[in-house]
């Protein structure tokens, strides 16, 4: 059985194997939200200020080229409303602008929507380096009973209605097993001072 968070040994050995990275070229991606972490950003910087909360969203982005992840951060910041209202939109939530809107955050993590990627250059160790970026979340076909790169989703009806998980990726337009389901939501969404 291969465990990948199984731990190594200092004194043992391991099997060498390359960077499973894959850099996919600019353009629109649909995605799936593999992992989110609730943090508090704590750094230098004239932008965010220290204290201010924020979710580590990791996607899970495939294209014909391979597949690979990318990390964003949406801060919880009125000047970063936008994003917020974009990332929800994307995944189906759907807040309507200029309406108060509480997410549903632990919804999140298997949601599906599309993006925008950016190839990034950066150096490091002064070496010039290139990843993927997210640009913008994108509204789409994804979100409207489309079938997009192998999977179909179901439009949410309205904030409040369970999100329809038990759709299943398609190949061949024969249904697969093994789709992990979400846990269930707690009641209430996003409350200022919890996260």
């Amino acid at each position: 059985m291969n465990n990948e968070n199984e731990f190594l040994d200092w004194n043992g050995s391991f099997i060498a194997e390359e960077s499973s990275f894959t850099l996919l070229p600019a353009g629109e991606y649909p995605f799936v939200v593999i992992g989110m972490e609730r943090k508090i950003y704590d750094g230098p910087s004239q932008k965010i200020p220290n204290g201010a909360p924020y979710a580590e969203i990791e996607f899970e982005i495939t294209a014909p080229e391979g597949t690979t992840t990318v990390k964003e951060r949406i801060y919880l910041m009125k000047k970063w409303a936008w994003k917020l209202t974009q990332f929800f939109s994307s995944i189906g939530q759907g807040p309507v602008v200029g309406q108060p809107f509480s997410p549903n955050w632990q919804m999140v993590v298997g949601s599906r929507g599309r993006a925008k990627l950016s190839v990034n250059t950066y150096q490091k160790n002064g070496e010039n380096k290139q990843n993927n970026r997210i640009d913008e979340f994108l509204e789409g076909p994804t979100n409207s009973g489309i079938v997009n790169q192998g999977y179909t989703t179901q439009p949410q009806q309205n904030f409040g209605q369970q999100p329809n998980f038990n759709q299943q990726p398609m190949q061949n337009n024969q249904p697969q097993q093994g789709f992990n389901q979400p846990q269930q939501p707690q009641a209430g969404g996003f409350q200022p001072g919890a996260f």
